[in-house]
């Protein structure tokens, strides 16, 4: 039993009045001599024994009369399955109904959706013409509809549907408990309509219980459905993606308890079709796929991975936002030889791309006297006929290649290979083994073979259709460097000789990569310099270089606020979702423009932040908690609600007759008032009383 006025209960002090009169009124008696005590040996016997028993009778009455009337003024109200007049009762009730998208899932008695709209109808029907109903759904925007009379309430629960969007169960559960807390009625209700999705649940696990609700909870369980389910587990963007070929590796589970066959996982960039790769999974089993997607020349890639063939669609899609730096910082490191014959042709291409394109920032700076604790501003580093390479300066090239930036080393005609192969070896990379030809001689002793597609930098440079063959004036050459492949791993050779000896290596690094050439970039090594493919070769090498480091994924996840900083203020921000304009808070920091927006309403997709001149693409996912279909069961179930309400009820749907389940589940919700149980129990005790004091007659001496 629990008390709606529990405060009046103070007023149980006043029992202490009657005891005090009581006390008050113990006189001691004065001592009279007579003659004979016979008489009063007979009184003592007999008639002062009634006396203290009528007093000690009365007293006991008036206690618990006054401890009636405090009790009653507490307005005590019995619990679920105690009261069996609780229909009389007015009452509130709230109905939570589970609307994410594993509702979508069809049982033996059909639709989740649909046996959940049937089973809050019924619940509706229990209601009385006083009684209040509060609904709400799970996913999505709140519905902030009042509190609703029995003829309102089942039109409104058309309006739920299933939401992919952010689930908000936990919030809604708390919401629904502070206004139904607030209400006036005794009897106070929240009905949960739920599938029992094991990591909805759980979110109740971080939430701290201030307090434990008298608030009647029932769960609603239904559904019985085995489905078949692969979802993306994550998706990570590999730390040598770049523009010329941005990877990724997305992992797939399939969250069934069934294999999942003839299932394809697509890539899709701007609605055409990249790459598809066959997917089947045993229940259970996790796997990775790695992900090559072509770059574009806007700064923003859009990525949408598809699952296709499998039987639940509403996590079939995860949409990727890859973010680009806004500009490449690459460092040229050279030797300046005023008596040298033959100068870099690598030095006026990249000038030419420096002034042509904001997105390349090129330095130029002599090696000889370079401080090494300048190196962490920039993205690439050439080393463009630099004879010696100090140990100092390898160690700390390596270091930041293995961090993610890229390297380009094109040897000199006199370069000291004893330190080209130091800077190699600390990189994991190949070495140079012997020299080949005379420099400057134009004797041509190797030529460059036809490239073959396959590597990032090679694959953006030719305009050819299909099939078609690369058509290059093979270059000549007259003097290299052998390059002869590491002991632990091989390099990628993305050139090579018409004998099949390697011109260009490339090694993987850390996070970063390595690439060395056997020729240098001036005319004394070949005629490769004056050919056309020179240009746009090393430009694509310098771009490829550049792009392993600073590349992002701007994802949104749904049921979380959008809260993002952007670097420029800005008089004006908006948000555009779908067509829609939205205009988020904002305010200036001193790290930035903070936007937020609550998203509520949002489902997976695309949207653009605008903030002036600034324009920013970001993905919108669902939590892949929605993907794993694992319901949490009874007893765990009432354990996690028991943290937040004292009265938790569980009712299993589908497996009893209807009819009885609500008769049970009405029994166990509602509870009574019992108030005026203790004013008749008072009036009771007074009557008692003064008939005690009218009739018992305790002087009468037999």
């Amino acid at each position: 039993m629990s008390f709606l006025n529990p405060l009046f209960l103070f007023a149980m002090l006043t029992v202490a009045v009657p005891l005090l009169i009581y006390l008050l009124n113990l006189r001691k008696p004065k001592k009279v001599r007579f003659s004979t005590l016979a008489f009063f040996e007979s009184l003592k016997s007999t008639a002062l024994k009634r006396i203290r028993i009528k007093r000690w009778l009365l007293l006991a009455i008036r206690c618990l009369a006054i401890i009636m009337l405090v009790i009653a003024a507490s307005r005590p109200f019995l619990p679920p399955g105690l009261a069996w007049e609780s229909e009389s009762e007015p009452k509130v009730m709230g109905i939570l109904i589970d609307n994410s998208p594993t509702m979508s899932r069809v049982d033996r008695n059909g639709p989740y959706m649909e046996q959940a709209r049937e089973l809050a109808a019924d619940i509706i029907d229990m209601a009385g013409s006083d009684d209040r109903i509060l609904i709400e759904q799970t996913n999505g925007e709140s519905l902030n509809i009042p509190f609703l009379q029995q003829w309102q309430a089942e039109g409104r629960l058309l309006e739920i549907d299933i939401i992919p969007g952010g689930n908000y169960l936990s919030e809604r559960i708390f919401d629904m408990r502070e206004r139904l807390e607030e209400a006036r009625e005794p009897n106070k209700v929240i009905y949960l309509i739920t599938d029992g999705q094991e990591t909805q649940l759980n979110v109740l696990q971080g939430v701290d219980p201030d307090e434990i609700s008298d608030i009647n909870f029932q769960v609603m369980h239904l559904g019985e459905a085995e489905s078949a389910n692969t979802g993306f587990q994550e998706v990570n963007l590999l730390p040598d993606g770049d523009e010329g070929s941005i990877r990724l590796r997305a992992t797939l589970e399939n969250y069934g308890n069934r294999p999942a066959q003839n299932q394809f996982l697509n890539v899709v960039v701007e609605d055409e079709l990249i790459s598809q790769q066959p997917v089947e999974l045993e229940a259970g089993e996790t796997r990775d796929f790695e992900l090559n997607v072509p770059g574009i020349t806007n700064r923003f890639i859009p990525v949408e991975l598809q699952i296709d063939g499998d039987e639940l669609a509403f996590d079939n899609r995860s949409y990727l936002s890859v973010q680009l730096p806004e500009t490449r910082n690459i460092l040229v490191l050279e030797e300046l030889r005023e008596n040298s014959t033959y100068r870099s042709y690598l030095k006026p291409v990249l000038q030419v791309v420096s002034s042509e394109n904001d997105r390349f920032n090129i330095v130029f700076e002599e090696a000889e006297g370079f401080e090494s604790n300048q190196i962490s501003e920039f993205d690439a580093i050439i080393l463009d006929g630099v004879r010696n390479v100090p140990d100092y300066l390898s160690q700390a090239l390596i270091n930041h290649v293995q961090s993610g930036a890229g390297l380009l080393l094109l040897p000199a005609a006199d370069g000291n290979l004893v330190s080209y192969n130091r800077l190699l070896d600390i990189g994991g990379a190949g070495r140079y083994a012997s020299i080949h030809g005379d420099y400057g001689s134009f004797e041509t002793i190797e030529r460059m073979a036809a490239p073959v597609e396959g590597h990032p930098v090679l694959d953006t440079i030719f305009d050819k259709t299909g099939d078609e063959e690369i058509r290059l004036n093979s270059p000549e050459i007259f003097y290299y460097y052998e390059i002869v492949a590491g002991e632990n791993r091989s390099g990628l050779h993305i050139l090579n000789t018409g004998t099949g000896r390697p011109l260009l290596s490339e090694v993987q690094a850390g996070s970063g990569r390595i690439m060395y050439s056997a020729i240098g970039s001036d005319p004394g090594w070949s005629n490769f310099p004056v050919k056309p493919f020179f240009a746009p070769f090393f430009f694509r090498t310098a771009d490829y270089l550049a792009g392993g480091r600073g590349a992002s994924l701007n994802i949104h996840l749904l049921g979380e606020p959008f809260e993002t900083t952007v670097e420029r203020s800005s008089e004006s921000v908006e948000i555009n979702k779908n067509g829609e304009l939205i205009i988020p808070k904002s305010r200036q920091t001193f790290q930035g423009m903070e936007v937020f927006y609550p998203g509520e309403e949002w489902t997976p997709g695309w949207l653009m932040l605008n903030a002036g001149e600034q324009s920013i693409l970001y993905s919108v996912n669902l939590n892949t908690m929605e993907s794993r279909l694992k319901s949490l069961d009874q007893e765990n179930t009432i354990e996690l609600l028991n943290n937040f309400f004292s009265n938790v009820g569980y009712f299993r749907v589908g497996n009893n007759d209807q009819i009885e389940m609500m008769a049970q589940l009405e029994m166990a919700a509602f509870g009574s008032e019992v108030w005026y149980w203790f004013i008749i129990l008072a009036i009771i005790l007074l009557l008692s009383e003064s008939l005690i004091s009218r009739f018992y007659k305790a002087e009468t001496i037999t």
